[in-house]
């Protein structure tokens, strides 16, 4: 006989390609079976925890999605995502009433893509415009597209066709007078000329005979006023007139003045010199004008100014026509198109000067509707530099949303599956780039290859890391010295692997990612001999559990840091991740269904993993939201929840619990004080046998977690013992706070391992042992000397290692 100590089983199951490999050094820590079991960072084997009953989906015939949301400050959401809508959930069940709409199908939920940033939720894919959604308050939830400015956009034109506007976003008329054609001009020195501030044409308008004053237009209704363009008189360079500090000033009466902007330092003008100025502003007024404290030059006398141009807000313009001279450049030749609404178009204006347009109604291949954003325009002459917006229902809209240095990154649409585009820093909706470029304008990067790779995803790191389906690459900086912006970026080949849709984990500094088939699991991590970031296969030892391809994935970090991932087939793999430690030990896990999805969320005393699994309930398809429960990590016996789609009850003393219509028909166990009972729900319903009452029941399905040692050879006196009969004849197993065990053969019995003693307490369950059990197996010459282990109930059980005796045949 000889005796074969097993101390760790941190690589779980193994592929059954290896399971006589003994020559390697993994073999040891391995198991050939390893189900419902997790395998934990220090190297034993521990009943993972039961799920707990939240609710039936609104539609079990469809299905649905989960993404988490996280408040913070402890209000932590599941939102519940199904054929055009969502629901709110946390750990206590539905909060309200709550159900908002939403532009999703079903069959689109487990493409999207999310981030968030604090009470709000950004989600890309779907075929639909990018959506935000925000937490209002605890029931009071929205969802509305995400409203862009100045962009993304496509290359710059470069056929011959022309684009001219109707009209300048200027609401002030060309003025001929103080009154004429409509409206008050009026100036702090009573000027009968002051009206040439808006006559759109260069010259000088005297508005102060010292250093400060102010000039106003009234206009005859009130206006919402974003934004304003200054030129310097003509003969600036010589007067210096140009004043170099002031407000821009509204009212509703002439009399009470609210500021809307402030400029000081504004200085240097040369003649005829524009600057541009912008600010926020959703209020209309009658009255504006420019209050200054600084200018006519070095003496303060006769403060004087050229011309001022106002922007009324593009979303409180009257629509007016943007006409093409041909279709040349427009939708590849065939022209604006009624899915061209809501796009933008860059257009740069006679000054030198790019503004945008929205387009807002179609009238035909070569007019569109259009309001005018940024600054008006100086004249209404045609142009023929102008971009398309890159974003539409014509060209597709971004699949992919990530983080990456203070912006807000999105990638592949239908018409540029390769393109990233990255909003300006701190303005997550803004793609606007200045006339002179600022590190803090707009990014635009294309992934560069020899073919098609559509981004996949996008993960923030130093460098933006972007997944594609034959690559991964690195967006960052071309120089460490410069700051990250338009002028300063670069992308490069981290590896050849490519990756599939499901979002990767990052783990610290390391990425865990799906190959392009969801076939296998890819760990990617900073080399220093390499200088780069290097991939390597962490699931090649247990392909097997790949093969059907990974679905979905969610990490949870605290108690065990185990990544979940579901197959295509409903089942479950877990995987227990510890780099520093050498910890890559895989499960399969069964809970009663298939699973749909999971995913992650902040808990109380854990991470939570949610899922959603379809289970056939009394002859009917139902997919019930269920939470996965710690598994048993001290404490009393009744505390331990290892039944899944589970209820407890907690209170007086009870025989019979009701309101289980969601098990109906099916076989359960009542973990009842610590002790188990079948029953069947009928009616709802389920009772304790011969009258007896607990206080503490736990309700539901049984799960059944199975450990199976791997045939590891033996010596025999000519050599390896491989292939030859073998038996187990005894075991000796090391448990912690174990309530349940049973050791054997699956070709003849288990043996239960915890039983009555004497001393223990009568009429409770047997106390859950601590220590080294030995138990005499009985199994046959034809079981090849593999020990099963199995658990099952409501009772826990961690295993930390075996120790077990083989005969083998001469």
């Amino acid at each position: 006989m000889s005796y074969h100590l097993q101390a760790t089983f941190s690589r779980g199951e193994l592929d059954p390609e290896l399971v006589y490999r003994s020559d390697l050094e993994l073999f040891r820590s391995s198991l050939a079976e390893c189900r419902n079991f997790i395998t934990l960072k220090r190297g034993g084997l521990r009943r993972r925890g039961g799920t707990k009953f939240i609710a039936e989906l609104k539609n079990s015939t469809t299905g649905g999605w989960l993404i988490p949301f996280e408040f913070g400050n402890g209000q932590y959401y599941m939102l519940e995502f199904g054929e055009a809508y969502f629901r709110v959930f946390t750990s206590g069940g539905r909060v309200g009433s709550v159900e908002v709409a939403t532009p999703y199908s079903q069959a689109v939920l487990g493409e999207l893509k999310f981030v968030q940033s604090t009470d709000t939720l950004f989600i890309t894919g779907g075929g639909v415009p990018p959506q935000a959604l925000k937490r209002l308050g605890e029931t009071s939830w929205t969802m509305e597209p995400m409203s862009f400015k100045d962009g993304p956009y496509l290359d710059v034109n470069i056929s011959p066709t022309n684009l001219k506007p109707a009209s300048t976003g200027n609401p002030v008329p060309n003025m001929t007078s103080n009154t004429a054609p409509s409206g008050t001009v009026s100036a702090s020195n009573g000027s009968s000329t002051a009206w040439q501030v808006f006559n759109r044409a260069e010259g000088k308008a005297v508005l102060s005979g010292g250093g400060s004053g102010w000039v106003q237009y009234q206009f005859p209704s009130a206006v919402v006023i974003d934004g304003y363009m200054l030129q310097a008189p003509s003969d600036n360079s010589q007067n210096d007139d140009m004043p170099w500090q002031w407000n821009i000033e509204a009212s509703d009466d002439g009399s009470t003045w609210t500021i809307l902007d402030t400029q000081d330092g504004q200085d240097t003008w040369a003649s005829n010199e524009w600057r541009e100025y912008a600010f926020h502003n959703e209020t209309a007024f009658q009255y504006y004008r420019l209050s200054f404290t600084q200018g006519g030059g070095a003496n303060s006398d006769n403060s004087a100014i050229g011309q001022i141009v106002f922007h009324q807000a593009g979303q409180d313009q009257t629509p007016f026509d943007l006409t093409a001279s041909n279709t040349a450049g427009i939708n590849g030749g065939d022209g604006f198109k009624p899915s061209d609404v809501g796009r933008h178009i860059r257009f740069r204006g006679s000054d030198g000067f790019w503004r945008w347009f929205k387009i807002t109604g179609y009238s035909s291949a070569t007019v569109v509707k259009v309001q005018l954003f940024g600054q008006s325009l100086q004249n209404t002459k045609a142009q023929s530099i102008w971009r398309l917006g890159a974003w539409s229902d014509t060209t597709g809209w971004p699949e992919t949303i990530g983080w990456h240095k203070s912006r807000l990154a999105f990638a592949g649409t239908l018409h540029e599956p390769q393109k990233i585009w990255e909003s300006r820093t701190e303005d997550f909706t803004n793609f606007a780039v200045s006339h002179v470029l600022q590190a803090s304008d707009a990014v635009t990067a294309g992934i560069l290859s020899g073919q098609v790779n559509r981004i996949q995803w996008l993960v923030d790191d130093n460098d933006l890391i972007v997944g594609t389906t034959r690559a991964v690459r690195a967006v960052g900086k071309a120089t460490d010295q410069d700051p990250y912006g338009p002028e300063n970026v670069d992308q490069r080949p981290e590896t050849n692997f490519g990756a599939n849709s499901v979002k990767p984990i990052k783990v610290g500094s390391v990425l865990l990612y799906f190959g392009s088939y969801g076939t296998d699991m890819r760990e990617m991590a900073y080399d220093l001999a390499a200088d780069g970031r290097q991939s390597q296969s962490v699931s090649e030892v247990q392909s097997h559990l790949f093969r059907q391809g990974i679905s979905g994935a969610c990490y949870q970090q605290y108690p065990d840091s185990i990544i979940w991932q579901w197959d295509r087939t409903g089942q479950g793999i877990g995987f227990t991740y510890e780099r520093q430690q050498q910890v890559y030990g895989m499960q399969r896990h069964d809970f009663g269904g298939e699973v749909e999805c999971m995913a992650d969320l902040s808990g109380a005393l854990s991470d939570e993993v949610w899922m959603i699994v379809k289970r056939t309930i009394d002859g009917q398809t139902k997919r019930y939201i269920e939470i996965m429960q710690r598994p048993f990590a001290g404490g009393a016996i009744e505390d331990a929840w290892h039944l899944d789609c589970a209820t407890r009850y907690e209170g007086a003393p009870a025989n019979m619990l009701s309101g289980l219509d969601y098990l109906e028909g099916e076989e359960v166990v009542l973990y009842a004080d610590g002790t188990d009972y079948p029953a069947v729900v009928t009616g709802g319903e389920v009772s304790l046998p011969n009258g007896q009452t607990a206080s503490r029941i736990l309700v539901g399905l049984d799960v059944k977690a199975r450990a199976k040692t791997l045939p590891f050879p033996v010596n025999a006196q000519d050599g390896s013992a491989m292939g030859r009969k073998m038996r187990v004849d005894r075991c000796s197993i090391a448990v912690l706070e174990t309530g349940t065990l049973r050791a054997g053969s699956d070709e003849t019995y288990l043996d239960e391992l915890i039983f009555y003693r004497a001393g223990d307490p009568a009429g409770k369950p047997a106390p859950l042992r601590t220590g080294v059990l030995d138990q005499a197996i009985e199994t046959r010459w034809e079981d090849g000397g593999q020990l099963t282990l199995e658990a099952g109930g409501g009772k826990p059980c961690t295993i930390l290692a075996i120790n077990f005796g083989r005969d083998a045949e001469p």
